[in-house]
């Protein structure tokens, strides 16, 4: 591991309160030294630890901000490393201009994630808690940020470590078969453990795809001909103002995305121009990223005017044979209703809807939720946030297992069953950070920002 002394802008860049250059390393003490002249002229060397200390940053006899300086000696730190944070003023000039300034008093600009990583590398936090940071920091949502608050206080690491604790128990039994096969251990006795460790991992597996839905969301494609109200709709769901309604049809030109809770899971909707055969360059190009919109769509929502019999481009919309799961709405519940016809389709339901009134928006966010995540909300209890990195590792290890149960129950000997688990154990033990590999480890935390 590096022993350079590391730092970086902890804080949003951008203009606010407050801004932070954090320092970390053996050295943190002395660059912060260099840089800080304290109001009190007392040496940073010399204050306790966990302490803040008010003064200016100075480079070359030039004062650069009024900051306050926190000291915080190793062990106690996130690092477990001499850290010193900089309290400055926030905006981009201010935080980098005394960042650079640390840089030049002998600290190295942090690479990504490169303080939690020391963080776990010198034992200070375990790699589930590191990743549970992130997720943290990405929360959308608040069942989101609580279901990462659960893995940083150890929810799934602690699972995986009765795992493997039960796991070596069982090895240990098998080696005593191995090594003294006149003993007489019961084998039979191995059955209902692996059948145990097998619906656990699926609990795990499944609570992992709820948290999947936490934390990529879904994408919900708005769709119709022009003027079908699909602009009004956007802003009744999202309860703002976000995209332009005119009666003037062809108004949408582009794909408006925002994205918004629903039921706690992240939900990017996404308004798109009207569907309609055109000579106009603008509307054709429209029409293409519609088309790209519901390509990755989850969902779409196929708009029909309630108020207005249905047009030729609403027949040749609805005898689409749409490839997401589809729900047809009619719009403009509020009006007196003109549909004289609606021919089958491909759609899943029909929920009528008045989004000026805002009459049906939540029998239309019931269907939603039902088509989405079959009516069962994620709770906090049953939300994992795992990546697919994990998730592949815990569905090699309840494979792994369940060959253990078959070579089990074919009468086999206890090496072969032994090595069915020792696969198991190990895989679960790369979830804990045992035995994991360098570029593994680059891959997680390239991910986090500079400043953590």
């Amino acid at each position: 591991m590096d022993v350079d002394t590391i730092a970086a802008v902890s804080t949003p860049l951008g203009e606010g309160g407050i801004g932070i250059v954090r320092i970390s390393g053996s050295e943190a003490i002395e660059v912060g030294e260099r840089l800080f002249h304290p109001a009190s002229g007392r040496r940073l060397c010399e204050v306790p630890s966990h302490t803040i200390h008010y003064g200016h940053i100075v480079s070359e006899d030039r004062r650069l901000d009024e900051v306050l300086v926190s000291v915080m000696r190793a062990p106690r730190t996130y690092t477990r490393e001499d850290v010193v944070e900089i309290h400055c003023h926030g905006g981009v000039l201010a935080a980098r201009t005394v960042l650079d300034a640390a840089l030049a008093c002998g600290a190295r600009l942090a690479e990504r994630g490169e303080f939690t990583q020391r963080a776990f590398l010198n034992g200070r936090i375990s790699l589930d808690q590191a990743k549970a940071v992130l997720d943290i920091v990405r929360a959308k949502t608040p069942l989101g940020l609580e279901a990462a608050v659960d893995r940083l206080g150890g929810r799934f690491a602690h699972a995986i470590e009765s795992l493997r604790k039960d796991m070596a128990d069982a090895l240990a039994d098998l080696e005593v078969e191995i090594d003294f096969p006149d003993l007489d251990v019961d084998l039979e006795a191995v059955l209902p453990r692996i059948e145990r460790w097998i619906h656990r991992v699926a609990e795990l597996l499944g609570q992992s795809e709820q948290g999947r839905l936490i934390r990529e969301g879904m994408t919900v494609a708005i769709v119709g001909r022009p003027n079908v109200g699909k602009s009004t709709l956007l802003n009744a769901l999202l309860a703002e103002e976000r995209a332009i309604v005119t009666p003037i049809p062809g108004t949408t030109r582009d794909t408006v995305e925002e994205e918004a809770s629903l039921g706690g899971i992240p939900v990017r909707w996404i308004d798109t121009a009207g569907l309609r055969a055109s000579n106009d360059p603008v509307e054709i190009e429209g029409v293409r990223r519609t088309e790209k919109a519901i390509k990755r769509a989850d969902l779409v929502l196929l708009l029909v005017d309630r108020s207005e019999a249905l047009t030729r481009e609403d027949d040749v919309l609805l005898a689409r044979d749409w490839e997401p799961p589809t729900v047809l709405v009619e719009t403009k519940s509020d009006l007196p209703p003109q549909l004289d016809r609606l021919p089958q389709g491909s759609w899943e339901t029909r929920v009528a809807v008045s989004a000026v009134r805002g009459d049906g928006l939540e029998d239309l966010r019931t269907v939603l939720i039902d088509l989405l995540v079959q009516g069962d909300l994620p709770t906090r209890n049953t939300v994992l946030l795992l990546d697919s990195w994990e998730r592949d590792l815990l569905r090699r290890i309840r494979d792994r297992l369940e060959q253990a149960l078959d070579t089990a129950r074919g009468d086999s000997s206890p090496d072969m069953i032994a090595e069915d688990l020792r696969f198991a154990y190990r895989t679960a033990g790369e979830l804990q950070g045992i035995d994991i590999s360098e570029s593994i480890l680059d891959s997680i935390f390239s991910r986090f920002c500079v400043g953590k």
